[in-house]
């Protein structure tokens, strides 16, 4: 299929502005922290606010917002969503404005936990509070869906692994976009992709993972997933990109959870980029409109 123009264009402003410059250095990212700090998380625009029902609480000293469609008819899903950065920033204006089309796609209510970040706080402790998070809304819904883009997917597999050892199923389905799997990014071709990536590099994706990681070992299964077990986690759709660092990792996570049992709908788009589904051109429509489809799927079942 031939790439949107939008899309194209899209992937072109990112090497315009710069995008990459992030993550490209040590410098890069710890400006990007400070400037992210400085600034705060992104809020829900008015925009947004006049289609969406739009709530916000704190809740183990962190905010929390709950959305849902004014336009689409009610659906019994609850959508626990995590929220990508690298663990290391905020929610962006990019989060909001997908994260409403996926509202009015699904007509569910979709829970988004603003969760601690690194440097200040580190990865045990968002895992903590996720969890916190998803017992409360598991014990309001049977409906319960566990997503996350970029490092919110590694912070829902983790949290999906931590129940499945507690002897819990932790959602009907797990829909992953670009998650990043292993801090490390391992896999060999990871170099080889960077010169296409528009918006990782590999030495600053490695910085943020350590500042995640604390005091644990970077490979721990919590701040890792792929170096963890993998057997019991909920059915999963997995949304991976070929112009994007972390996408190798992923596909291999997704091969190795297929290899012990799971089920695993991957979804690879070699000309995308990372998070693409989060950016708003035509093939990002059509990635918000699968993951209507599999909740849609997975709550007649």
């Amino acid at each position: 299929m031939t790439t949107s123009l939008g899309a194209r264009a899209t992937i072109l402003l990112l090497r315009l502005i710069r995008r990459k410059r992030i993550y490209a250095s040590k410098q890069g990212l710890t400006q990007g922290i400070r400037q992210t700090r400085q600034a705060g998380p992104a809020r829900p625009s008015a925009q947004l606010a006049r289609d969406l029902h739009i709530a916000q609480e704190t809740f183990a000293g962190q905010d929390v917002y709950r959305l849902r469609s004014k336009r689409r008819a009610q659906s019994p899903a609850r959508i626990l969503y995590f929220h990508g950065g690298a663990y290391v920033r905020p929610i962006t204006t990019f989060h909001w404005r997908f994260l409403a089309a996926l509202a009015h796609a699904t007509g569910g209510e979709l829970v988004v936990p603003l969760y601690p970040l690194a440097p200040e706080s580190h990865g045990l402790a968002a895992l903590d509070f996720a969890l916190q998070v998803h017992q409360r809304e598991s014990a309001q819904s049977g409906h319960l869906f566990l997503m996350g883009d970029s490092a919110g997917g590694g912070l829902a597999l983790a949290v999906a692994a931590a129940l499945r050892d507690q002897g819990m199923v932790a959602a009907r389905r797990l829909i992953l976009l670009t998650p990043w799997v292993d801090v490390e990014l391992p896999h060999p071709d990871a170099p080889a992709i960077e010169p296409r990536d528009p918006m990782l590099a590999v030495v600053g994706a490695r910085l943020a993972g350590q500042m995640y990681a604390g005091a644990l070992p970077t490979s721990h299964p919590a701040i890792s997933p792929l170096r963890g077990a993998l057997h019991g986690l909920p059915p999963m759709t997995l949304f991976a990109a070929g112009r994007d660092i972390l996408g190798p990792d992923a596909i291999a996570f997704a091969a190795k959870a297929q290899a012990h049992g799971c089920e695993v709908d991957l979804r690879v788009e070699p000309d995308m980029v990372h998070v693409w589904p989060l950016l708003g051109f035509a093939e990002s429509r059509r990635a918000v409109a699968d993951m209507a489809a599999a909740i849609h799927v997975a709550l007649s079942d």
